[in-house]
């Protein structure tokens, strides 16, 4: 916090995120309305407005590591906020459909794929290098913070106004971080001297990738935590309406627990001690993760799931917060925009894929049992990943530590 840049930029994402969350809360519901009560459009939401980040993910680094990181943000969220505002134009005026909601959301992802990335390197501009672990921790304590506000508040007002002015309340939450990116100043990078071309510089991505497969295995586990890990963010409003009968202040409800224990892992990651010590985690979380989502799957009653989002939190946070710290601190800025589109790719372009394949499955059986059969695969591909991590240890030198 005695970055100025930072403390600017901290201040700006606060009502944004709180806004997000809103979000969230609000097209979940309108489309579970408009859809008759459709897991498979829920599914379909999720699959359309987090596609984009999997398709175009490796483009959009490309472009990160060629442009101006604070234009390119502060281009994406005038674009989320015209995107927003329209949607809420839409919902109030009675004209929306289920096909423009998902149309909307489309290009709200395509927007995201550029500005998720684009936002995680921003961070490194903003403040010095040792400092980068402990401004990803305290990005993650406004991110998980806002939680605890954004998903009740969001439950509340569909409840009270409905869809439509909580997506005015979002697209305006918008606006104070727009002002901050006009005035937050970065500095310079050199001017790139790449003469290389799109597909030349996807290769070096890759090829970092194959270069350094501890850097590829933390990004495989936060692949295999997103896909698994689906049912509970996408279908919250089928878990809270159906299994739970919470309706939208139920969901609501659950995401804030939920917020609550990831609010306590970035505490816990903002006050931690080096880098190093954060090898271990995103394994250790990735086993959590999988085990609370299975006694969730178990569980027919409001309160004692609403017990277990907290450690789903905590899990959800950890691994993808020690992932970030792992990779930005072993990637060369050269490659950072790439490499963090890969991570954006795995931590939110996988769950569209996800996404419909749950939908059909907790269609077909019910979300309980989707719940189970996710942690199932969780569980087993963190026991594939730690067994190739032993097996890369053992042809490794002695001395050299596991980075995962």
């Amino acid at each position: 916090m005695r970055h100025a840049n930072y403390r600017r930029f901290f201040g700006g994402q606060l009502l944004s995120v709180i806004g997000n969350w809103v979000h969230t809360i609000a097209l979940g519901w309108l489309i579970w309305r408009l859809g008759v009560s459709s897991p498979v459009l829920l599914g379909m939401l999720a699959f359309c407005s987090q596609g984009p980040i999997l398709f175009f993910g490796l483009f959009t680094g490309v472009i990160v590591d060629r442009c101006d990181r604070r234009r390119l943000v502060l281009t994406t969220q005038i674009g989320i906020t015209l995107l927003v505002t329209l949607l809420s134009v839409l919902t109030l005026s009675n004209l929306i459909t289920g096909a423009l909601a998902i149309a909307i959301a489309t290009g709200l992802g395509l927007i995201s794929a550029f500005d998720l990335p684009g936002r995680q390197s921003l961070v490194v501009d903003l403040v010095a290098h040792d400092d980068l672990a402990n401004a990803l921790a305290l990005n993650s304590v406004i991110f998980n913070g806002a939680r605890l506000i954004g998903p009740a508040l969001g439950g509340v007002l569909v409840d009270t106004v409905g869809e439509g002015w909580c997506f005015a309340f979002i697209a305006a939450s918008y606006v104070p971080l727009i002002l901050f990116l006009f005035t937050i100043r970065v500095p310079q990078r050199p001017p790139s001297t790449r003469l290389k071309g799109l597909l030349h510089e996807m290769g070096e991505g890759l090829a970092f990738l194959r270069q350094d497969p501890p850097a590829l295995r933390i990004l495989l586990l936060v692949g295999l935590c997103s896909l698994t890990s689906v049912p509970y963010f996408s279908f919250l409003p089928m878990l809270a309406d159906t299994v739970l009968h919470g309706g939208p202040a139920g969901s609501g409800i659950l995401m804030s627990i939920t917020g609550v224990g990831a609010l306590l892992a970035a505490l816990q990651l903002t006050f931690a001690g080096q880098i190093g010590a954060m090898g271990p985690w995103p394994l250790r979380a990735a086993v959590m993760l999988a085990l609370a989502q299975i006694l969730l799957g178990l569980s027919q009653h409001f309160w004692l799931s609403a017990i277990i989002a907290a450690p789903i939190g905590f899990a959800i946070l950890t691994q993808n917060l020690t992932s970030n710290s792992l990779l930005q601190h072993r990637v060369p800025d050269h490659l950072r925009g790439r490499v963090m589109s890969f991570y954006s790719m795995m931590l939110i372009g996988t769950v569209p894929i996800g996404a419909i394949i749950c939908g059909g499955v907790a269609e077909k059986y019910g979300l309980p049992l989707t719940l189970i059969i996710g942690g199932a695969l969780c569980l087993a591909g963190a026991a594939v990943i730690s067994l190739w991590d032993r097996a890369d240890r053992k042809r490794r030198a002695p001395a050299s530590p596991s980075q995962l």
